[in-house]
């Protein structure tokens, strides 16, 4: 788990660094110092304006003036602070940036060589923004008590897999082999499943979807889940994926995803997974 996501980080860094570097060099610098190791990305690139730094780490915090618009026109502004969200999981302080206009930039951080890795689903506070195709996921859980979860998936050895996980926890599965079947069950559930008085009451707590599907993928269901006109667009959605790509997390978060999980999905993980979606264990 550290690996992967420790290249999920340096991948982005040093995207960044070339995106931003037309002349002179990129280094990839490894030290150790005590119990840490410290990794830096450093570049002789356009560099930093001061007042832009507080924009790098927070959501959509793209560089948007006409120094950077030529080297900065795609992504969202979202993997920076998408991978400093995941070097503070691996024991971080966080990312730090060092920069000067006009000279360059260097990006490091520290993680500790034994540390006790956090859970590894990252938390993005959900806040309305236009670039944002969803409502604000205000979740409100009043009496109900149901225990529903939407499994969307292709395959069905991963369908068979996370049953067996949530059926162990005492969940009620509804399964789905696509985005457009998935969207089809949730919108019946809210008739089928009607023994709930609570006026609060999904009928489905959570989505957990494979992101690679036939018709409909899983960012399709997002999308059509978050359209829809009463609570159920407010579901929380984690996509699950084989490919641990940083593209698809920030697509994902865009759209309007709450999380992601990567294959073959941990048991221990479950239990956070269902926090998430306040189906109490």
């Amino acid at each position: 788990y550290m690996g992967q996501r420790l290249t999920q980080v340096l991948i982005n860094l040093i995207s960044n660094a070339i995106k931003f570097t037309r002349k002179g060099e990129i280094q990839l610098i490894l030290t150790q110092s005590h119990d840490n190791y410290r990794i830096c990305v450093k570049d002789t690139g356009i560099g930093i304006r001061e007042e832009d730094k507080q924009k790098l780490f927070k959501e959509f915090g793209r560089l948007e003036s006409k120094d950077y618009h030529d080297l900065n026109n795609h992504g969202v502004g979202l993997g920076l602070m998408i991978s400093n969200d995941i070097i503070k999981c691996l024991g971080s302080s966080g990312i730090v940036c060092e920069s000067e206009f006009g000279v360059g930039s260097q990006f490091y951080f520290e993680i500790p060589i034994r540390h006790q890795e956090q859970s590894p689903l990252i938390r993005i506070g959900p806040e309305e923004k236009q670039k944002v195709q969803r409502k604000k996921n205000v979740v409100l859980r009043g009496k109900c008590k149901c225990r529903r979860v939407l499994l969307v998936d292709d395959n069905e050895y991963n369908l068979m897999v996370l049953k067996r996980m949530l059926k162990k926890r005492h969940v009620e599965v509804i399964e789905a082999f696509d985005g457009e079947d998935g969207l089809k069950k949730l919108e019946t559930s809210y008739e089928q499943f009607r023994e709930c008085d609570d006026d609060t009451c999904r009928r489905v707590n959570l989505i957990l979807s494979d992101l690679n599907m036939p018709r409909r993928d899983g960012f399709d269901l997002i999308q059509d889940v978050r359209r829809l006109p009463n609570s159920q667009g407010h579901i929380p959605i984690i996509l699950v994926s084989a490919f641990d790509r940083l593209e698809d997390i920030e697509k994902g978060f865009t759209f309007g995803m709450d999380d992601i999980l990567y294959k073959p999905v941990k048991e221990e993980l479950i239990d956070d997974v269902l926090n998430l979606s306040l189906i109490h264990i």
